[in-house]
């Protein structure tokens, strides 16, 4: 199901909690991460390439991405990923994927 936009709230979403810390395998950021893009940038999930550039290529500025790079850092409990400048210069699906499970798995460790 669509959720609309709505402001950033704290609470994580309930199958963030479900998850097993440190249990997030790269397909399944990837998968999440393409449908949370798509929805908000309003392209279907699957037209979303993990080495598509989100800037250069797909044309998300610059504000977008550090409000979806926001809504990722909150959905995946990793504050440190909004401030990684690499992202919103250079950023690609998969290079946020591999930091979620980089980072997921440092949090756990």
């Amino acid at each position: 199901p669509v959720t609309p936009v709505a402001p950033v709230t704290p609470a994580a979403p309930v199958d963030a909690v479900a998850q097993p810390s440190g249990g997030l395998d790269y397909e399944t950021v990837l998968a999440e991460l393409r449908t949370l893009y798509g929805d908000f940038l309003g392209y279907p999930p699957d037209l979303l390439g993990e080495d598509d550039g989100l800037e250069s290529e797909l044309g998300v500025e610059s504000l977008k991405q550090v409000t979806l790079l926001g809504r990722v850092s909150e959905r995946y409990d990793l504050p440190d990923l909004r401030s990684d400048t690499s992202l919103l210069t250079a950023g690609t699906l998969r290079r946020i994927a591999e930091g979620v499970v980089q980072g997921r798995a440092e949090a756990a460790g």
